[in-house]
């Protein structure tokens, strides 16, 4: 393969990647933000893909690969550039300058250009600014942009001295970018947007159709990036907004004591988070879903509470039936979820109404899930002399369901993040407890 120029007589065949420079040319070279044009040069007998064009020493060079016959110096060429994707990069090249103006009318003329990104999918803005933008500032920002295309303003350039140029009342440009003189504006309506630029654009605002905010976040310390859509793929964005926003309705109008409501609220919290919608909107209905997310919380906290009184007074019974009958452990299946304040109160009690038997309470987070369980135990000092011991008896009963614990040889507590066979763990806990101390269990 060749690796410099290629010299008068040298060809280059199918398959190779090369450069070509015309001496003129209808492709549009990478500058200003704005990605190059793509498309195919037909020569005298080949066809060359044009994958990228840049600017070097004055020159365009556009890069690709040969697709069929050979090339040679001196060929004459026909530019064929992909004009429909050039005609989806300019709406979002237009919208940036409009994007520009807004920025500085919401947040003041401490907001600089730093960078951009236009192609034929969105647009990427980088400008100067301390702070995250306000969910109210971003909305403000996306709906003055949707103004301007309601208003269907005119798009107009004029190339002019530079000097001349930057002398236009309002103009902007790029901090640190140096312009050619002369030097092309660009104005969009009478006062929405006039900045120096050579790049592509629609000749009316009402081209880019719709335009929406999908991102806006930090790139380095002071400097934010906001990144939008424009055309099918803003309406798109703008449906699925739409069809989102009905789902976090349907589920605010469900009843707090709905089952599972906290977990349909935290899944949809994970769709809305990779969904494809404005992200004003996005924020606006995170927040709605939280607040469901709260709501669902709350009411399974005050059901557990009123559980967790059922099955107090419930294993309070148990454990003076057991002491009545001189049981010396005993080991119950109790339904407290994985509240680890409700195990203290189960084992305060069992303490209280039996300090000299031991005592040990399973639970399931989710009865009959196969989900967590959890095992607590509580051991009087006359049985720890016995040789049982509330940490070794808590890690014998989870191990069978590959959980652990931990704790001291008087109370302990473990659990195992899942649990096919409750049972399972009952009889291990039951079967330590003879081995340690004897057959009353």
């Amino acid at each position: 393969r060749e690796t410099a120029f290629l010299d008068t007589g040298k060809k280059a065949v199918p398959g190779d990647n090369v450069g070509i420079v015309l001496d003129k040319s209808a492709f549009y070279a990478e500058a200003g933000g704005q990605e190059a044009d793509i498309g195919v040069i037909e020569l005298e007998s080949a066809k060359f893909k044009v994958t990228d064009v840049q600017v070097y020493g004055g020159y365009l060079l556009h890069t690709g690969v040969i697709v069929e016959g050979e090339i040679e110096v001196g060929a004459a060429a026909k530019c064929k550039v992909d004009y429909d994707r050039r005609r989806d990069i300019a709406p979002n090249h237009s919208m940036t300058h409009v994007l520009n103006g807004a920025l500085k009318t919401i947040l003041g003329d401490g907001v600089d250009q730093r960078g951009s990104l236009c192609n034929d999918e969105k647009l990427r803005f980088d400008f100067s600014y301390k702070n995250a933008l306000s969910t109210k500032q971003l909305q403000a920002v996306e709906e003055m942009c949707q103004q301007t295309i309601s208003k269907k303003e005119e798009v107009t350039s004029k190339v002019m001295p530079l000097e001349v140029a930057k002398a236009i009342d309002g103009v902007r440009a790029v901090f640190g970018e140096v312009y050619p003189d002369p030097v092309r504006v660009v104005s969009i309506g009478s006062d929405t947007s006039i900045e120096f630029c050579g790049g592509t654009h629609v000749k009316n605002t009402a081209e880019a159709e719709a335009f929406v905010i999908i991102e806006e976040t930090a790139v380095a310390k002071g400097i934010r990036r906001i990144s939008a859509v424009t055309k099918s793929l803003a309406k798109q964005a703008i449906d699925f907004g739409s069809s989102f926003e009905k789902k976090v309705y349907e589920i605010e109008q469900l009843s707090a004591d709905t089952e599972g409501l906290d977990k349909m609220a935290g899944a949809l919290r994970k769709e809305l988070d990779s969904g494809f919608m404005s992200a004003v909107l996005k924020a606006n209905l995170r927040g709605r879903i939280e607040e469901v997310q709260k709501k669902g919380v709350e009411a399974k906290k005050r059901a557990l509470a009123q559980r967790v009184d059922k099955v107090l007074n419930a294993v309070k019974e148990q454990l003076l039936d057991a002491a009545n009958k001189g049981v010396t452990s005993l080991v119950l299946n109790v339904d407290i979820g994985a509240d680890s304040k409700a195990s203290q109160k189960v084992m305060k009690a069992a303490q209280t109404i039996n300090p000299n038997m031991a005592f040990m309470g399973i639970s399931e987070e989710e009865q009959g899930s196969g989900g967590k369980v959890m095992a607590f135990a509580l051991v009087p000092d006359t049985l720890i002399e016995s040789g049982l011991k509330a940490d070794e008896w808590v890690q014998a009963a989870l191990e069978v369901c590959g959980g652990r614990g931990g704790g001291r040889p008087t109370n302990a507590q473990g659990q195992a993040s899942q649990c096919v066979d409750v049972e399972a763990v009952i009889d291990a806990s039951k079967k330590f407890a003879v081995e340690k101390i004897g057959t009353k269990v």
